[in-house]
């Protein structure tokens, strides 16, 4: 039976299908839609510089599932697991031709709600979470802690209130759905569990061994 993730926006609303229609809709371009391959690229040689092996990948709020698909193509993970709260998402990753041969769970669930114990045996490599991060109310810090605990490299964006304000900018672009804060609220809830590696990518804390050793470069 389907349900209704139980999660609000800044603006108090219900995250429902009037929502995810909205964040959604094929005529918004966001950045890991429109420019998903040089994503993808970007880690896969980044990665094999570093000679990083991705056996396992997940992605929380795959979305229009652009950027999980690009990486998949590239990393070639032996299991993924694509994790969405919008129903609609869901059914139309589960009908797309690309999946096919492929171990993948598709799960509908939050970030806040998905049960870890199975990951928490087995680490992921890689794990994508591109721009949900805006949309958590609270227990911002918990969910570092979260993901730290059952991946090694973590993928992460999330716009600040100045990106925000350059978006509406230059733009013209407004996200009443989004909590906009500043920097250092994220830096600060993100430090104790993650490391700073490169660009839009940190590593966890919770695990010994780094392909990132270079002190200067971690932060």
């Amino acid at each position: 039976m389907k349900h209704s993730v139980l999660t609000s926006a800044a603006n108090g609303l219900a995250f429902d299908k009037k929502y995810w229609k909205t964040v959604y809709r094929d005529e918004i371009d966001i950045d890991g839609t429109y420019n998903s391959k040089d994503h993808a690229r970007y880690i896969a040689s980044l990665f094999t510089l570093c000679e990083i092996e991705v056996y396992s990948m997940a992605d929380f709020g795959f979305g229009k599932a652009n950027l999980l698909e690009d990486f998949v193509k590239l990393l070639k993970p032996d299991k993924v697991y694509a994790i969405e709260p919008s129903w609609e998402m869901v059914d139309k990753l589960s009908k797309s031709r690309w999946i096919s041969g492929l171990d993948i769970s598709i799960i509908h669930s939050s970030i806040q709600d998905f049960t870890i114990l199975n990951i928490e045996q087995n680490p992921l490599d890689f794990t994508i979470c591109n721009s949900v991060f805006q949309y958590i109310g609270r227990d911002i810090e918990n969910m570092f802690q979260k993901l730290s605990r059952i991946t090694k490299y973590l993928y992460f964006s999330v716009p600040t209130d100045k990106d925000y304000d350059r978006m509406k900018k230059e733009l013209g672009f407004n996200d009443p759905y989004a909590y906009q804060r500043p920097l250092h609220f994220y830096m600060e809830a993100l430090k104790p569990h993650f490391t700073v590696v490169s660009f839009n990518l940190l590593e966890s804390k919770c695990f010994d061994s780094t392909g990132f050793p270079d002190e200067l470069y971690r932060f």
